[in-house]
Parts: C-alpha cells; structure tokens; sequence
C-alpha cells in the first residue's frame, strides 16, 4: 500500500471532500450532464497512465471554479480520477509537467521553443489557452513566463470536463453556455521529453522579482525594509489584526472577496498606504515582502506583483490616494500614549515657524528641539488636532513625505 493510499484509509467519510453523493448521477450545477464531465477526465487518466505516472493526482475543486477544496499539496487529498465528481484539478509533479499557455491576449507571443514542442494530450481553457500534458523523467522547477508558467511539482491546472461559472475578464462571459469548459483539444499519448527540450527562461528575464522596483533590492524580513520613520513590527501587527488584511497578505484573495489578483493586490497596497504613512516606497517593499513569504494565491496562481516583468503594474498598484490622515501607532503596548510636554509641543512649534514648510525629520533635527523623531511626530500631529498647523504631501519629494506648517497659512492662500 503506497503513502496515498495508506493516509487515506483512515480519512473521515463524514468530512471526505470528494463529494461524490449527489454528482455521480446528476448534473453539474451548470446543468451540463455528468457524462461530459467523466468522458474527458477518464481520458487524461488514460493518457497519464499510459505514460506510466502516477495516476492519483487529481484534487476536488469548489463548483464552478478553480479553487481547490482542500489541501491539494497534501497526497491525501490527491485522488484518482473515478473518485472525484465535479471541478478538479491536476496536479504537475512526479514526472509530469503541464506547459500551461496563457497568452489569450497577445501581449507575450508565445515563443518558437513553445510552439515547437511535441504534440501531446492538449486541453484548451475557457479564455483560449492551453494546457500540453509531458512526461518528464529529469527534474523541472517551477516557473512563470510573459506567456504562461511551466508546472512542475506542487501546483495544479483545472482538468478537462470542468467549468467555470464565472470570470474576472471583461471581454469574456464564462457563465453563457458551455463559455467556461475546459475542453480536451488533442486526445493523444502523452509525449516524453527531457527538462532540456522545455522552453528556458531568456537571460534577461533571470532577475529576482525581489530586486524589481521595491525601493530595496532584498526584502527577506520586516528588518529589511527602509523607512525614515519607526515602529514597522508594531505597524504590521496591527495591520494583520483584521482579518481581510491578514488575507490580502498572505494571498488568499478569496478570503478577501477578491477572484482578480489584481484588485486584490491594489487593495492591499491601499490598505499598506494607511498604516505606514502613504510612503510608496516602504509600500513597495512590503508588498514585495508579502508575496515573497506567500508566492501563490489560494487559487494557485503566482502573486502579480512577483512576476509581472514590467515595472508599469507596481506602479498603478502602488498609485495610492492622499489619506486624510493615517495610522498613529501606541506610545507603548502598557496603555495610551502620554501627552506631550509643553515644553517639546513649544519647541516643536518654534521650529515649524521657522522652517514650514518642513518634514519630520527636518523639525526633528532642529536646533532647538531635544527630542527623538517619534516625540517629534507626536507633538506635530497634537498640534494639528488642537488647529494650530496643518500638513500636506510634498509630491516633488520620493515617496511623498508629509509637510507640516501653521494654520494660518492655508487660510491665507485661500483668501
């Protein structure tokens, strides 16, 4: 008895994710008969052990979407193809690699080494893409190309017979008739090729996606992130404290009511912008950060944000609004933060006279204020609460850091 199989032998019937009770004899909920769904999953599996793989691969997904039930990393929810009703996938891994195209748009042409390949058992999805099933006996990597990614071990593709109810494009309706089917284009043996015959990733396009337009070239750990202002760890503990963030964060966008990476992600970047005081760059960075600790979204698709080799998507990502005002952070974990001292408000305000407009750290550095950076930060947002100054964006400065000056001064340019 294998590792699959013996894991499974103790699984729980009550909570068993296959959902075959109602679907082996009914329709899809799309109200597509259940034999259009069978014909072409018995096929691939047909095809997939005629190439002497491993045939327990397949992963329940939810109706209607691509979305897996389950764990699909987990063997044990890796079923073979007669156990599974409705939407499922397939899982790449065990010398089977899915060239998944997706090119429906024509902005990345698929390339001559694509195109060039053997043909093999070929499923077209509901946009025009294709999946090309290959029996690989060398050792293949996960990777994402401007066309579409090569699927080599823990991912998965949805398999042929399964449809999708609905869709993020605006130039496509998966809801209208048989509009969402994954359908098999090419039923044929699949073909065995080496990991050299796979098309490789151009030399230009090997950047880390860490190192692209972040505001730092590593960003591993909160550590690294550079930020002219304080208490990151405690910015972000608070930001994970609801929910929808914390799901934003980590990519599992449908938590988050999301089926686009890329308003999911612009709503993080938002979200990001309030909490560590609009900065584009620490943005950058934290975004950067998020998606490098969860690469894929809980759909299995990679994070946007890491592998978009243009540099115009993290920009219209991180085009944040002008916040009224942002996150304070607390004086200390023990209780609310301490007034401010007349003595610091007094020398905070005679700087800002004397230089307004001016940053933070520019009133900090004064000489007639004796306090730290966050003490002064402090004293200019009270002051801004009693009416005695305002402050603003400085658009020609990076990252558009805050300028605090008097009061009076706005009403004056308004009269």
């Amino acid at each position: 008895m294998d590792t699959k199989t013996m894991t499974r032998t103790n699984h729980n019937t009550d909570s068993d994710p296959r959902n075959l009770s109602s679907q082996d004899s009914t329709a899809h909920s799309s109200g597509k008969g259940l034999a259009t769904q069978t014909g072409p999953r018995s096929a691939l599996s047909n095809r997939i052990a005629g190439g002497e793989l491993d045939v327990e691969r397949f992963v329940p997904l939810q109706d209607g979407t691509k979305k897996s039930r389950v764990d699909h990393t987990d063997p044990a929810h890796q079923y073979p193809a007669d156990e599974l009703a409705g939407n499922y996938g397939v899982m790449a891994g065990d010398g089977l690699v899915i060239v998944d195209i997706d090119d429906y748009d024509g902005n990345q042409p698929v390339p001559d080494s694509v195109t060039s390949l053997p043909p093999t058992f070929t499923v077209e999805t509901p946009h025009g893409g294709e999946h090309r099933y290959y029996a690989v006996s060398d050792a293949v990597s996960n990777s994402w190309r401007g066309w579409g990614e090569i699927r080599a071990e823990n991912q998965y593709v949805v398999g042929p017979g399964s449809d999708l109810d609905s869709c993020s494009k605006d130039w496509h309706d998966c809801s209208a008739d048989d509009a969402g089917r994954y359908a098999v284009l090419d039923d044929r043996p699949l073909a065995h090729i080496s990991q050299s015959a796979l098309p490789q990733r151009p030399a230009q396009q090997s950047r880390s996606p860490a190192a692209v337009s972040t505001g730092s070239s590593q960003v591993a750990c909160l550590d690294d992130v550079n930020a002219s202002f304080g208490k990151l760890a405690t910015r972000l503990r608070a930001f994970l404290g609801d929910d929808r963030r914390k799901a934003l964060w980590e990519g599992r966008y449908s938590d988050a009511r999301h089926n686009d990476r890329s308003q999911a992600e612009a709503e993080l970047a938002h979200h990001l912008g309030w909490f560590f005081e609009g900065n584009i760059e620490v943005v950058k960075q934290l975004m950067t950060l998020a998606c490098e600790q969860f690469p894929t979204t809980d759909w299995n698709e990679p994070r946007k944000w890491l592998v978009r080799e243009d540099d115009s998507y993290r920009v219209s990502t991180c085009e944040l609004p002008d916040y009224n005002d942002t996150y304070t952070p607390p004086w200390s974990g023990r209780g609310p933060r301490s007034e401010v001292s007349q003595v610091t408000s007094d020398k905070v305000l005679t700087a800002t006279f004397e230089l307004y407009p001016a940053k933070v750290d520019e009133i900090a550095n004064h000489e007639e204020v004796d306090v730290c950076r966050e003490q002064t930060r402090k004293a200019l947002e009270e002051l801004r609460d009693y009416e005695i100054l305002a402050r603003e964006k400085d658009t020609m400065q990076p990252g558009k850091p805050y300028v605090y000056y008097p009061i009076f001064e706005e009403e004056l340019n308004n009269t």
